[in-house]
């Protein structure tokens, strides 16, 4: 039985280069859009052809028959291109330009579909030639190597002003009138003056949520899910390295019936009007659409895949949280490479999913101690082991306590004293009253489509929560805060 050939079309590869001889415009428009291996292998005389009109054009030397023969000359492909005949009889053939477009997507397609076929040849033959030590690695691997071949067919054209404009004509149209600065166009964060700086999460945005550890970064982070599905009636996918699910649904129940975390845990003090809570926020929990993935040190690839495939069964997907970004592994990591490589290639990867599924993607990370030793507000500087975080990320924030370690006696009395006056205000206005509770400040450092400044919460660590301030205590914040007063050591 004859061998089968790769999927090709000759007429319009053809009809291609035809025209590039008789038009250096459509020499222009060819090289924007295609290369040499978009040419079928078994029609050497084109991929000869279009690699010295390729080579003319990026040296600014006009393309037509004489220079094609002559640069066919140069690299010894005159006998396999059939130049100078040949190059006649292509040109020959085109009557009109009209159809260009159409002939080039043609020969994309059909070298899609080619590299397409070709990468699953080349799975199968690494099935049956090379120990497979993990399936769901080489799954992932696999469908890697798919996603990179079709979604070249992606590749669309420029869009001409007059085309974006009347679009965004269009969508200012139907734009309601904002009544306050709060107005959320993204997915919701719950918290107002967080969705005043960043009129909630977009999509195709990543966004960073950094802290040390024991700051709260886990709660805020599942507060942030709990709210976008809560408002926005979305749902979320959480991917909780360092806690199982169990335990992360225990904190959510917690925060939502408002029944403190102990109680739950140990069945302390768990009277009938709290169990009666529990039970109620269990049968809202439940219908909530909240997708969580306990997967301990979960590889980056099987990730997205994981986000794709529920992207696929839920189009709204309004969030994607990823709990911590330090715990998640990449495949192909080598003993040579770097932590700081590693950490830049799932930035990069996180900030690519946010883009392709076209839904934020929230990665919690580390702040390294510098922010400790040094005191002070964190900075961007701050981020643990690699700068690209910074680099790829839309939004970050970044979570502080003002107890820090490094602080003089003095300085240490007008933290206490701020926070003491801030949550007294907190209970003269709604009754908020206990230890656990803490003021902490969530720093916007970087906002590409937004404001920067900061975010004053309450953690209340024993309900596992974050609440917004009353507007008293705001006031009070405020007050203290445009005081300036230097509590810190000069850096």
């Amino acid at each position: 039985m004859a061998e089968k050939k790769l999927p090709h079309n000759t007429e319009a590869e053809k009809a291609v280069l035809g025209a590039m001889i008789r038009s250096n415009a459509m020499v222009s428009e060819a090289v924007a859009k295609l290369n040499v291996d978009d040419f079928y292998e078994g029609n050497e005389n084109h991929r000869a052809i279009f690699g010295a009109m390729y080579r003319l054009y990026n040296r600014g030397v006009p393309v037509d028959p004489q220079t094609i023969t002559n640069e066919l000359i140069n690299s010894k492909e005159l006998e396999i291109s059939g130049a100078p005949e040949y190059l006649i009889e292509l040109a020959d053939a085109v009557v009109t330009f009209e159809h260009f477009g159409d002939y080039v997507r043609i020969v994309q397609d059909h070298a899609v579909l080619r590299n397409f076929l070709k990468t699953l040849n080349e799975i199968e033959n690494t099935y049956y030639t090379k120990d497979i030590n993990e399936i769901s690695e080489f799954i992932a691997a696999s469908e890697k190597k798919i996603t990179e071949v079709t979604e070249k067919r992606r590749i669309g054209d420029f869009q001409k002003a007059d085309q974006v404009a009347q679009k965004l004509a269009e969508e200012l149209a139907n734009l309601k009138t904002a009544t306050s600065d709060d107005t959320v166009t993204g997915t919701p964060t719950g918290f107002p003056k967080l969705n005043i700086l960043t009129h909630g999460f977009h999509p195709g945005e990543f966004i960073v949520l950094a802290a040390r550890p024991g700051i709260g970064k886990t709660a805020l982070s599942l507060n942030l899910a709990y709210n976008a599905t809560t408002k926005a009636n979305c749902p979320v996918a959480y991917f909780s390295l360092e806690m199982p699910a169990n335990m992360l649904f225990k904190r959510l129940v917690s925060a939502d019936a408002d029944v403190e975390f102990d109680n739950l845990i140990t069945g302390f003090n768990l009277n009938q009007n709290k169990r009666l809570k529990l039970q109620q926020s269990c049968e809202r929990m439940a219908q909530k659409r909240i997708y969580v993935d306990d997967t301990s040190g979960i590889k980056l690839l099987d990730l997205v895949a994981k986000c794709r495939k529920l992207k696929a069964q839920e189009p709204d997907l309004g969030l994607i949280v990823v709990d911590y970004i330090g715990l998640v592994t990449t495949s192909q990591k080598s003993k040579s490479e770097s932590r700081q490589l590693e950490v830049q290639m799932i930035s990069q990867t996180l900030k690519k999913l946010a883009l392709d599924l076209k839904v934020p993607v929230l990665g919690v990370a580390q702040l390294n101690r510098n922010v400790e030793n040094r005191g002070g507000e964190p900075q961007l500087s701050d981020l643990r082991e690699s700068g690209s975080i910074e680099q790829d990320a839309d939004i970050v924030m970044m979570l502080h306590e003002k107890k820090l370690s490094t602080a003089g006696k003095e300085s240490k009395n007008v933290v206490a004293q701020h926070n003491a006056e801030v949550l007294k205000a907190e209970e003269n206005a709604t009754g908020t009253t206990g230890e656990d509770i803490k003021l902490v400040d969530l720093f916007i450092r970087k906002n590409r489509s937004g404001r920067m400044g900061r975010v004053p919460l309450l953690f209340k660590k024993n309900f596992c929560r974050f609440d917004s301030l009353s507007e008293e205590a705001e006031r009070k914040y405020n007050e203290l805060e445009s005081e300036s007063i230097n509590y810190l050591p000069s850096e």
